[in-house]
């Protein structure tokens, strides 16, 4: 899995897709906050004033993020069936949990560094162009939150590189990528619990990984940060289970 997770990171990080992708993302989220469309940091990561979820900062902010690093990693892993990485790495590595730790591990690294410069460059033009900087958890609560955002970020990968590995279509993970990172299915049951009356409908979307993402806060919940992690780890666990089986069911 290390021999694996070795290889793919120093391609991941060669790459002109993981560079554009990343300076892309920090162009979009840079020129929202030129022109205070996010006009604080707390809104960029996705919480209101008042501590919520916001809805439109994640769009716009953090679930943007997420969006683009899903992207890179659909494209990332299609294309090592395309260019016959894969074949190699399974005549070279037969288990398959082999192959999808080591790549999980690397999509999930590579992802991390992108969302720690984001936040960096984020709070950086904030500063420069005199926006809300307020962290109400302090430093500790910030960095309690980008854990929180890791973990979530690690079952995010994991489930995207499923949809890849299962279909070997980029399409396919691009579009897991976006539905998660837009909160979509949580939005949806919602809708469908306040039209019928059934709180238990839209509690259900609080552990799906995007309301696992909604989650996390810059002020410390010991709650909440539990459910995350565990969360988390049940979703990347069920990616990996199932993503073995599609593994051995496929031909390379």
């Amino acid at each position: 899995m290390l021999n694996v997770f070795k290889m793919d990171i120093r391609r991941m990080l060669r790459s002109k897709a993981f560079y554009i992708c990343l300076i892309f993302m920090n162009l979009v989220t840079g020129t929202m906050i030129l022109f205070d469309i996010v006009p604080s940091f707390a809104s960029i990561m996705g919480i209101s004033s008042d501590g919520a979820a916001d809805m439109m900062g994640n769009m716009m902010g953090i679930g943007l993020a997420f969006m683009i690093i899903g992207i890179l990693s659909a494209l990332h892993i299609c294309g090592d069936f395309s260019s016959g990485f894969a074949k190699n790495t399974f005549t070279r590595h037969a288990n398959p949990m082999r192959y999808f730790g080591g790549k999980l591990l690397s999509l999930t690294v590579t992802g991390v560094i992108m969302l720690i410069i984001y936040m960096l460059v984020s709070a950086l033009l904030l500063a420069i162009c005199g926006s809300s900087m307020a962290l109400p958890g302090g430093v500790g609560g910030l960095l309690v939150f980008l854990i929180e955002k890791v973990f979530v970020l690690f079952a995010f990968t994991a489930l995207v590189l499923l949809a890849c590995l299962t279909t070997r279509k980029s399409i396919v993970g691009i579009t897991v990528a976006a539905v998660v990172a837009m909160g979509v299915l949580p939005m949806i049951l919602a809708i469908a619990g306040d039209y019928l009356g059934v709180s238990l409908i839209s509690d259900i979307g609080k552990y799906t990984i995007s309301g696992l993402s909604g989650q996390a806060a810059l002020v410390f919940n010991g709650s909440a940060f539990a459910i995350i992690l565990i969360g988390s780890l049940i979703w990347a666990g069920l990616s990996a289970v199932l993503g073995n089986r599609a593994i051995k069911l496929k031909d390379v």
